[in-house]
């Protein structure tokens, strides 16, 4: 609050002269029977100033009798003059005037505040009046000094409050300035139990709320905690500098405007600020500020503000900030900042900022943020970041431009630029570079590198894909199923003398890699891909069928020489981990330079068979293949 004042210290300047004023100055007066005007010229010269009056309204030779001692001027002129006229300072003179009916009244009030158990003085004490809504506080010697106005009835009620000591109410009459001393007894010890202090979190406990509220408008809102009313409206233009003074903060109000920023016990209606708003308790329907707004309980409509939101309840409605917002438990409705969201429970709506999205618990609906999304449960709706997403679970949709991470289930799709991470999968994952579910895929992983998965019970399609075991197909460059099929198969056909496949996957769906040569002067190499599919008949004996593309080297690697094979081939198993097999193939051969190779390479592509010649340099004829597998 210091900083604050800063800005507006000239407001305190007059502050300082009323102190010193000379109705604030004290006096001591001893008459019996004296004139008036021998007792105000006492006054005068004690205080060093002067009255001026009209004698018309006051008779200065009427004998009068007071006795007092150190009282303020205005108590003694109070005192003479029975309340029926009101005084001005100007200068070092004091103006007496009658005082009119149609003119408000004040009175003084003062005293001390001490524990009636010690006598000692206690500090930072609230006294304040419930239906004037005015209020101080003591210092440090216990003293309290309260101007009150003065009403129709006779008595006014003053309450003094004090955090761990019992109200204290005192009835005081109306009419003349008067001291008053107040006792205060302490509060019954209460049983101690084990508390969440995270429940009991109040505005002013927050960085704004430290920062713009001064130590003893803090210590006013923890001594006056159970007492709350309710006006129409309120003007302030800080707190405590407003309609309702010192005790604005226990207002709730229908309508608010703080000129620079206010302090109010809570809204239900509108509420305007230049800076900032700070409020106790519940608000609704709408709060604006230029920089923040504070509400302690739960915010129902409307809450915008240029930079900051800070809600320390629940949100049901919209909250906008241009840089962050803040949301104890979840919210219903939209918020959106340009920069940072946060809430700690469960939402339903949508979640939008420039940089991060951070749900603290599930979020059903949209939750999208320029850079990071963070939900700290499941979003049932769909969650999307320019650079990462983090969940724990989603049913929907997960996209980010580099990376998605969910520890649980997937149902419905993730898709990234570069890596996808998730429990399982109930739908589809995509990404540029890699997938990994860590336990069943039941639907479709899709990369442009590499898919991982625990059980595959759908299709992975990738460069190189892995699955711990797999119910599912495969289709790669390569693909390994940890607990699948494997085997090496060396065997020879018509094209090559020498060739070695691995086979790897299930028996629904293998891939095959495939390398050949010729043994002979003139060399040939073949290498290549395929893929493959079992067809039991029995525990030993089963056929299969391949499809391979294969690229043939002849010594020039300018030449496009390409051999697609279609084989159907018959398997005996011989023994646990050999195979015997051999079966026929077709093969269409594709070259740009059919009769044109390296003198020590094949220039005819087959070596033994006459072939189909289909025309622009495709070839195709019948074959064989057999040999043995292991493994």
């Amino acid at each position: 609050m210091k900083h604050l004042m800063i800005l507006i210290a000239f407001f305190y300047g007059s502050y300082a002269s009323y102190a010193q004023s000379p109705l604030n100055k004290t006096v001591t007066v001893d008459a019996d029977r004296r004139p008036l005007a021998v007792v105000l010229d006492n006054i005068s010269m004690q205080g060093g100033f002067h009255f001026s009056y009209v004698k018309e309204f006051i008779h200065d030779d009427s004998l009068v009798t007071i006795h007092v001692s150190n009282r303020s001027v205005k108590q003694v002129l109070d005192i003479l003059f029975q309340g029926n006229f009101q005084f001005r300072e100007i200068g070092d003179q004091i103006i007496i005037q009658p005082g009119t009916s149609s003119k408000e009244k004040w009175f003084v009030v003062s005293g001390h505040v001490k524990d009636a158990i010690t006598g000692s003085p206690i500090t930072n004490a609230s006294v304040y009046e419930t239906m004037q809504l005015i209020s101080t506080m003591t210092n440090d010697q216990g003293y309290y000094r309260i101007r009150l106005r003065e009403k129709e009835r006779t008595a006014a009620m003053l309450t003094v409050s004090k955090e761990l000591y019992r109200d204290t109410i005192m009835l005081i009459p109306s009419g003349h300035d008067q001291e008053l001393d107040a006792s205060i007894k302490p509060a019954p010890p209460i049983q101690l139990s084990v508390v969440d202090i995270n429940k009991y979190t109040h505005v002013e406990q927050t960085m704004f709320g430290r920062f713009f509220l001064s130590s003893r408008q803090r210590m006013q809102s923890l001594n006056l905690s159970d007492f709350f009313t309710k006006q129409p409206y309120q003007y302030s233009l800080v707190p405590a500098i407003g309609t309702h003074g010192k005790i604005g903060s226990q207002v709730i109000n229908k309508f608010s405007m703080n000129f620079i920023g206010g302090y109010t016990a809570g809204l239900s209606g509108v509420e305007i600020a230049g800076v900032f708003n700070i409020d106790q308790k519940d608000v609704k329907w709408v709060q604006l500020a230029g920089i923040f707004n504070i509400v302690g309980g739960r915010m129902t409509g409307v809450q915008l503000a240029g930079i900051h939101n800070h809600t320390l309840d629940s949100l049901k409605g919209f909250q906008a900030a241009g840089i962050s917002n803040m949301v104890k438990y979840g919210f219903r409705g939209l918020q959106a900042s340009g920069v940072y969201n946060q809430t700690g429970a469960d939402s339903k709506g949508a979640q939008l900022s420039g940089v991060i999205s951070h749900s603290g618990g599930n979020l059903q609906g949209l939750q999208a943020a320029g850079a990071i999304g963070l939900a700290r449960g499941t979003v049932s709706g769909a969650q999307l970041a320019g650079l990462a997403n983090y969940s724990q679970g989603i049913g929907g949709a997960q996209i980010s431009g580099a990376l998605n991470v969910n520890i649980d289930t997937t149902n419905g799709a993730q898709i990234s630029g570069l890596i996808n991470y998730t429990k399982r999968v109930k739908g589809a994952q995509i990404a540029g570079a890699m997938n990994v579910a860590i336990d069943t895929v039941s639907g479709a992983q899709i990369s442009g590198l590499v898919n991982y998965a625990g059980l595959l019970k759908g299709v992975q399609i990738g460069v190189l894909n892995y699955a711990d075991s797999s119910d599912g197909y495969s289709i790669g460059l390569f693909s390994f199923v940890r607990r699948g099929y494997h085997q090496v198969q060396i065997y020879t056909n018509e094209v090559m003398d020498l060739n070695v496949a691995y086979k790897s996957g299930n028996k629904k769906l293998y891939s095959l890699l495939v390398a050949g040569m010729t043994l002979g002067d003139r060399k040939a190499y073949s290498f290549g891909y395929g893929i493959g599919h079992d067809f039991r008949l029995s525990p030993s004996t089963f056929i299969t069928a391949d499809v391979t593309s294969q690229y043939v080297y002849l010594g020039n690697w300018d030449a496009t020489n390409t051999m697609v094979r279609l084989q159907a081939v018959w398997n005996r198993r011989l023994a646990k981990n050999i195979t015997f097999f051999a079966g026929p193939t077709f093969t269409v051969y594709y070259s740009d330079k059919l009769d044109v190779s390296d003198p020590e390479h094949e220039i005819k592509v087959p070596r033994h068979y006459s072939p189909f010649d289909f025309g622009a340099g495709v070839l195709g004829w019948f074959g064989w293949h057999i040999g043995l597998g292991f493994f």
